[in-house]
Order: C-alpha cells, then structure tokens, then sequence
C-alpha cells in the first residue's frame, strides 16, 4: 500500500482523526486520495462507521475508487504512527517539488523576488525535516522535581562571583542573557572575561565565541592579555615585550591550547551560528557548554536577503537564539548595541528601551542587564569605572555591580561598591527606573 492509500485506509477506519492532524488535497499527486482528502476537509463528520464514511464519499465522486480499493480499506487499520508518518511524508514530497520549482525559476530568473521565494521555500522544506518535539506529561514534571529535591543541583555555569550572585548561583541551561552598552565601552573586553572566568572554574566548557565585529586573531591576543597582563598594544610588535612577557605569553598560549574555546569571525548569518552551536552542545557534558555572541546588530538571517524591516529580523534572531537555548539546555550570553538617544540624555543610565529593536529582546531574554560608564570621562582614563546593570531578571534580583576596567590589560575586576541586592516584586520598584538608591550611585 503507498503513502497515500495508507492515509486514506487509516482515514475510513477512523474518521475523526481528520480533526488531529495538518492535511491538504494538494499534498495527494493521486487523484482518488486527493478527492477524498478533499471530501474528508470539506465534510470532517461525524460519521457512523466505515459504511458511514464510504457511503458519503461514494455519493459526492462515485467513481473515485474500485471495487478492490473498498475491499482492502475494509480491512482493520489501527496503527496512528504510520498514518501520522505518512500525512508527514506525503506532506514533505509535495514541498520538495514546490522548492525544485522555486529553483528552477530562480536560475532561469535570477532576480531578488525570485532569490526569496526560493529562501522562503527551502526554509520551510527545512523545517520539516526537523524531529518532532514531544510534550511531557504533566506526571514527568513532577517526577523530575521530586528527583531533584533528593540530591544537589549544580549552580551553573560560575563566572565573576557578583555576577553568580545575581544568577543565585551561575548560568543555567535555557538562559538567554543580553547585555546593552555603546560602541567603545568594553562589552567585546567584557566577553571575554566572562568566558574566561566560566572555563576557569569549569575546565572542560565548551565556548563559542561568535565575534562578528574583530578577528579571531584579535580577540585570541586579547584573551592572552587578559591572563598574562601583558599590555594588548604590545602584540602588534612583539619587539617592545621584555624577556619575562614574552614567557608569560608562551605561558598563556599553553593554557589556551588545553581549552575548548572556538573563536569564530565568518559567520554573520543566524542558520550558520545555530548549527555550529547544536554540533558543539551536543558533544559537551550537561552544564558544560557556553556560546557568546558579540554582537547582535551585526547578524543576519540570509547573506544575501535584502533588509526590508530589521526589527522584524531581530525578532526572528532573538526568537530563534531564545528557542536554541530551551532546545539544547544551554545558556547564551549575547550582546546588543543601545540607541544614540541615550547619550543625549542627562541622565545616561540604560534603560530596556535604549535597547536598538528593543521589544523583542526585553521579550526573549531571562536576563537583561547594561554596561555602562559611571561619568562621561572614564573612556580617557587607564582605569575605568563601569557598572553592569541588571534591569530583567527572571533568575534573581534587580541589582547594579560595579568594575574596574583596565584596556590595556583586557581586564575587568569587579568591585563590591554596589553589589547590594534590590528588592523587586513589591509595588515600590520599576523595573524601568533606577534599581539602586541614589545616595549608592558613583558620580
């Protein structure tokens, strides 16, 4: 029996399962099983029994079956999986011809309205080739739970001790946490700290880092700066390091080689990045993968797609990272730019809205914090003072940390100035508001 019969067997023997799944005539090339597929959208019932069914169908196109076919569909046909997989299938086949039309029309018209309906239709091909995601019962749930209360959880991913305050504990699987700043503050500097401090108290993390804005040659010198304390500007000539920074940097070049950190800098587009993050989670332990972006501006969904609406693209990015995250049990640091408008402001303390397409973003992160400058003087000083502000939480509480932020070196230190925890929740506080008391603030 082929695919299309097996659905129509499974469809008279069960004609309420109509109602269960997503059909179409047209996904059906015969034209007996695209009637009656036909027949079943237009008339979902109900019906009796099988007689019922084929007596109805036999009165609208009495001439679609034989007498053979009715004979074998009156035979028991109970197995749901193989119905379900073959609506899939015939689903599928009928997809895979409208994208080979799709090419065919692009190669023979390459222009723009064509190059997207073949986007448009080799996504959707796609999507249906991913795995079903079957939803637990809410018995599983509370299985898992009780389990849990019997033995020690892990606290996450550890990386600067305020910051695993603020997270009570770490970062978690399915935490998706954006961090705002301006261009020239630090935000690329303070990515690489936080990975690492997450591979220096979890030695077997897996890291990508998809830096879209530096080479990974620079950010690699970078990194080693950051761990030997030999100044950034003296890797663009070695010849101004001395003898014992040279050894420090052979020392820290070592340390490098023993962790399994991917710095990548060619892929800008969103279905590259989310490959490469499946492959590599799914090969690290639970509780032992990271990735980074910086930054999230600089994305896109196709190389070649024409922009016609970037907050609609944004959206679709952070959906997707948001999505990624649930789906491989990972956490995602990334990085945003803010709008222009907050430096026009007195009072430059980010806000969620300063964020650029901000509403998408506030939307699919558990955490959204902002890094910032305290006066508008500290990007001419050796020693900066920034402080990481935490506007969304949904894994602890409203807070501001402070850092010192040494550019030479790569280095940020945090402080314990402000690392004083604010109550939220209780009617008092606004989450778009100042979430530390005036009389705390660095001026």
């Amino acid at each position: 029996m082929t695919l299309d019969t097996n659905v129509v067997h499974y469809l008279l023997q069960h004609p309420a399962a109509i109602k269960t799944v997503t059909i179409a005539p047209e996904w059906f090339s015969g034209k007996s099983c695209r009637e009656f597929v036909e027949f079943m959208v237009t008339d979902p019932g109900p019906f009796q029994s099988f007689v019922d069914v084929q007596r109805r169908f036999q009165a609208a196109y009495p001439l679609a079956f034989e007498e053979a076919n009715w004979q074998t569909f009156a035979q028991p046909c109970d197995n749901e999986q193989i119905f379900r997989d073959s609506v899939q299938a015939q689903h599928f086949w009928y997809e895979q011809g409208n994208t080979q039309m799709a090419a065919q029309a692009y190669f023979a018209t390459p222009n723009a309205e064509n190059l997207a309906a073949l986007q448009a239709q080799s996504r959707l091909l796609l999507g249906l080739n991913e795995p079903p995601t079957p939803t637990q019962p809410i018995t599983e749930h509370g299985a898992t739970l009780a389990a849990e209360l019997a033995q020690p959880q892990p606290l996450g991913i550890k990386t600067f001790a305020n910051v695993d305050r603020v997270f009570n504990g770490g970062l978690r699987s399915g935490m998706l946490w954006t961090i705002g700043a301006r261009p020239g503050v630090g935000k690329s500097a303070f990515a690489l700290n936080l990975i690492e401090q997450a591979i220096k108290y979890t030695p077997n993390l897996t890291v990508d880092l998809f830096s879209l804005e530096m080479t990974a040659q620079d950010n690699y010198q970078r990194i080693v700066a950051c761990e030997t304390g030999v100044a950034a500007g003296k890797f663009t000539n070695p010849y101004q390091m001395s003898a014992a920074e040279k050894d420090k940097v052979r020392a820290g070049i070592e340390q490098l080689n023993r962790q399994q950190l991917y710095l990548h800098d060619k892929l800008l587009i969103l279905p590259q990045i989310i490959k490469t993050i499946r492959a590599h989670a799914a090969k690290a332990a639970a509780g032992e993968y990271l990735a980074v972006i910086d930054y999230l501006q600089i994305i896109s969904l196709e190389r070649l797609a024409a922009r016609t609406d970037r907050r609609l693209e944004i959206e679709t990015i952070t959906r997707e990272l948001k999505l990624l995250t649930n789906e491989m049990g990972i956490p995602i640091i990334l990085f945003s730019q803010l709008n222009r408008e907050l430096e026009k402001r007195v009072d430059r303390t980010p806000q969620l809205a300063d964020l650029r397409e901000s509403g998408s973003i506030e939307q699919d992160s558990n955490t959204v914090s902002f890094l910032y400058p305290i006066s508008n003087d500290e990007e001419h000083k050796a020693v900066r003072h920034l402080n990481l502000i935490f506007r969304k939480n949904r894994s602890g509480c409203l807070t501001e940390l402070a850092f010192t932020f040494t550019p030479g070196q790569m280095r940020f230190t945090p402080q314990l100035v402000l690392d004083t925890p604010v109550a939220a929740g209780n009617g008092t506080v606004n989450m778009q508001q100042d979430v530390v008391p005036p009389t705390m603030r660095r001026n």
